[in-house]
């Protein structure tokens, strides 16, 4: 009767420990590359910002990505139209009823790749879109 309440195993519960891994993994990286991280996994009615920091003066709303396959194109590629518009959504949102302020915004993407036995490759991508929808890398 609550089968969802059951916990995730086997290669979903692989898949959520890398996400997991992967957002921690790009928290410390942006950190030691000058963002403060103002919020993580910020959950409003309209969507989910994986992070929110700030470098300088410009408040980033960051999606991290992780792969372990290019199969697919990477992890950028998984960035589709769709859900550019869902962050920018938001974006927006949080910007209208947080209380955090910010003159300057702009969408940045953490691509992360897993090379087993090999370290992961971490990018950054500084404005991978805007919030007309517009592709900028």
């Amino acid at each position: 009767m609550w089968r969802w309440l059951r916990p995730v195993s086997g290669r979903w519960a692989q898949r959520a420990l890398r996400g997991r891994r992967a957002e921690q993994l790009a928290v410390d990286y942006l950190a030691a590359h000058g963002y403060a991280i103002v919020e993580r996994n910020v959950r409003v009615p309209v969507g989910e910002i994986d992070v929110v920091a700030r470098e300088g003066q410009t408040l980033c709303f960051i999606e991290v990505r992780s792969t372990s396959s290019e199969q697919w194109g990477g992890p950028l590629a998984s960035i589709t139209d769709r859900k550019r518009q869902h962050l920018i959504r938001a974006a927006q949102w949080y910007l209208r009823y947080s209380s955090v302020r910010a003159t300057e915004t702009r969408f940045d993407v953490v691509a992360i790749s897993w090379r087993d036995p090999e370290p992961p490759t971490i990018e950054v991508v500084k404005g991978a879109f805007t919030a007309d929808g517009a592709r900028d890398a």
